[in-house]
């Protein structure tokens, strides 16, 4: 998933996915700055490592770790959802991760958990600077809201959120019994198996993969949760 900078303050299970056709592992292959061993410490309570291809990009690689927590049967309060983060489209690519990444470093961990604890609807905690609605979304032009694509999504899956807030860069803390609900009735492996393969964008128009970009988040909303900022 990632590699830390700092070691998480609270007991963790890490789940890291190695995608064999990967920046990283291009860049190794080259002899370049390749591919870092994950992180360890007092605090992991253990290391399920999976290799993947680039199917779904980053969203594929998750839902082969989801697949594998659940099968794990490892039983956690939150989730925090991360990935190795190049962006050489990004016009502030070293901002923006960032941005991204603060959500671990050890300053932000006790105050994500005292939010979640002292506002039950919490159910995403990211960075303030993620948060996007997709209405405001004109790049797009509302591409993920009444495109065919998301809408048939949204009824195959029966999320039907009240507003279309979403993180982008996919990176963020999640209540775990609501990933685990949704999962455990559709297979993440499933999913994954539709997404699109390879370095895919949406300048073109919408991809599946980047749809789940967002439905990762509605799962949530559609529940009645809702997304902080930190």
């Amino acid at each position: 998933m990632t590699y830390f900078n700092q070691e998480l303050t609270l007991p963790f299970y890490l789940f890291y996915n190695c995608v064999a056709d990967s920046w990283y592992r291009i860049m190794q292959k080259k002899g370049g700055s390749g591919e870092q061993e994950p992180v360890t410490g007092s605090n992991l309570q253990h290391l399920y490592k999976k290799e993947s291809t680039n199917k779904g990009k980053d969203i594929g690689g998750k839902l082969v770790l989801m697949d594998t927590y659940l099968k794990m049967g490892v039983q956690s309060d939150y989730i925090l959802l991360l990935h190795d983060k190049h962006s050489p489209y990004h016009t502030h690519s070293n901002q923006w991760k960032k941005d991204l990444f603060r959500i671990a470093e050890n300053s932000f961990q006790q105050k994500i958990i005292d939010l979640f604890n002292s506002d039950p609807q919490t159910g995403i905690v990211a960075s303030k600077n993620a948060i996007r609605n997709e209405v405001d979304n004109e790049q797009k032009r509302n591409a993920y809201i009444d495109s065919a694509l998301i809408q048939s999504l949204k009824t195959k899956y029966n999320i039907q959120p009240p507003g279309l807030q979403y993180v982008a860069g996919t990176m963020f803390w999640v209540k775990a019994s609501l990933f685990e609900d949704f999962f455990k009735q559709n297979p993440p492996l499933q999913i994954r198996s539709e997404l699109d393969s390879g370095n895919v964008t949406d300048i073109d128009g919408p991809t599946i993969t980047h749809a789940w970009e967002r439905l990762l988040c509605w799962i949530v909303t559609n529940k009645g949760y809702q997304i902080r900022g930190i």
